[in-house]
């Protein structure tokens, strides 16, 4: 007894059921015997008699096509054939990608005379692919960008500001897919943005508009992010600078936490609607460049510390230094001098005893800043500890004129307020010394020293100068209101120091 599976309504059952295409059809004539249900569906026609109506030829697209001479030899030799096509829809005329697999169901002595064709719709799989694609596209995006925040917090915590802006600035146009990207920051005017830094084609712009002028000056006041996909609807500020360079869209992200420090922008020329990733990036590169600023202003107060005296604000023994070093290499390095005046405050202990050590310091806060006014502005006033000053000018002309600073320096502290003690009457010995084209700091500094007591030998307020060229003569020195003159030294002074 035949086994039920053999039944014929069995196989009809199952190509009724199956989800693909199933096509009978003459080899030779290429008519259609029959299709199955889901075939019918597939190719958009109405039912199997539609079907009968047609032709193997008239189901495959031209690029379908392609593949006849391939298949018909395929089942001329060895009766099938499989690969990839494309079918006809005959009712939207959509062209729908398959995978088909073609065999001969029955041969007679000329060939092939029936054949069977399946087919798979491959849009799903199309589909699935794309979908694949694109989250493979957007895993290597956020690699990008994770390799690009990496980089940028790596020069975060060691380079200067102007190579961290620089960085941010190509990593945020690049990342996002946008024409170019600036960080601007607001001018000393408090009337523009000045652009600090920029990434993209010219001309580079140099400041932005505040407030509602600009999109990064709306962003700064609002302290929010500001995102404008189409200039054409933006009501909120004025998009005329975006006009004039061509910009269609752009976000702009405050850079700052507690205190807005500027602004990060990127624009486009193209309308474009931002996804949260790109505002994520975007905030992100804004968190980095505001922890360099952070680190960067750290740093630059802590250096301020060690090289300013904390009492008066004026540079240390450290940094009087560096500009002494700086002013002899300058005065080397173009045939000029340069000149040093050590000041000494005659009898200060007095003051500190019988005012007090507060009136002390704040006739040391008065006296700084007298000093300071007393010099020219290229010049460097510097406290070196206790009651001893050092004026450090760079590029003086004439040993007359390193005399007409001391002197000024005497007249302008003959009165200082001392706060709450009142005013105190002050005045200095000062010791001048004048380089030439052999002199080193530590032989400018010696002079000088020693030129501060020769002053002092002479009694309140007076200077003395230390020629080296008759210094370096056998002959006796002249005396010492015109020449320093060695003499013991009890105190500490530059002389005791070691250069940088």
């Amino acid at each position: 007894m035949e086994s039920d599976s053999m039944d014929p309504a069995v196989f009809r059952s199952v190509l009724a059921r199956s989800p693909d295409l199933v096509m009978l059809s003459e080899f030779v004539s290429g008519r259609v015997l029959y299709l199955n249900p889901a075939g019918i569906r597939l190719v958009g026609l109405d039912d199997l008699d539609d079907a009968c109506t047609r032709h193997t030829a008239d189901f495959v697209t031209e690029v379908g096509a392609l593949s006849n001479a391939e298949l018909e030899a395929g089942l001329a030799g060895c009766g099938d054939w499989s690969g990839f096509s494309e079918v006809n829809n005959f009712r939207t005329g959509e062209a729908i990608p398959v995978t088909i697999a073609v065999y001969v169901l029955v041969r007679d002595t000329a060939g092939p005379t029936l054949i069977v064709t399946t087919a798979r719709d491959h849009r799903h799989s199309r589909q699935q692919e794309q979908r694949l694609e694109q989250a493979l596209e957007a895993a290597a995006q956020r690699a990008c960008e994770q390799q690009s925040l990496a980089a940028l917090s790596e020069l975060a915590v060691s380079s200067d500001l102007d190579t961290v802006l620089a960085a941010a600035t190509a990593a945020a146009a690049a990342m996002v897919g946008m024409e170019c990207s600036s960080v601007s920051r607001i001018g000393d005017d408090g009337e523009t943005l000045n652009v600090l830094a920029y990434s993209g084609p010219a001309p580079r712009p140099t400041t932005l508009g505040t407030g509602a002028a600009s999109q990064a000056g709306y962003a700064l006041a609002t302290g929010s992010t500001v995102v404008c996909p189409d200039r054409a609807d933006e009501t909120r500020f004025a998009t005329t600078g975006m006009v004039a360079r061509g910009l269609r869209s752009g976000i702009s992200m405050p850079i700052g936490e507690d205190i807005l420090w500027g602004v990060l922008t990127t624009h486009s020329t193209s309308v474009r609607c931002y996804t949260q990733r790109d505002l994520s990036f975007l905030a992100a590169v804004a968190a980095v460049v505001s922890a360099a600023i952070r680190r960067i202003e750290l740093e630059a107060r802590l250096r301020h510390q060690s090289l300013h005296d904390p009492l008066t604000g004026l540079p240390n023994r450290v940094l009087a230094f560096e500009r002494i070093d700086a002013a002899l290499g300058g005065a080397h390095a173009v045939g000029s001098h340069c000149a040093l005046l050590l000041i000494d405050l005659d009898d200060f202990k007095t003051i500190n005893d019988s005012l007090g050590h507060n009136a002390g310091d704040c006739a040391l806060i008065g006296l700084a800043q007298r000093l300071a006014d007393a010099v020219r502005p290229t010049d460097t006033v510097a406290r070196l500890g206790g009651d001893e000053f050092v004026v450090v000018c760079a590029d003086i002309d004439t040993l007359e004129a390193a005399i007409e600073i001391a002197t000024r320096i005497n007249t302008a502290i003959t009165s200082v307020d001392a706060g709450d003690a009142g005013w105190v009457s002050f005045s200095a010995s000062i010791g001048v010394a004048i380089s030439d084209e052999s002199s080193t700091p530590d032989d400018l500094i010696r002079r000088a020293d020693q030129a501060m007591y020769s002053a002092k030998a002479l009694g309140p307020g007076q200077y003395s100068v230390s020629d080296v060229v008759r210094e370096r003569q056998t002959s006796p020195p002249a005396r010492a209101t015109d020449v320093g003159v060695p003499c013991p030294t009890t105190k500490t002074s530059m002389r005791t120091s070691s250069s940088p």
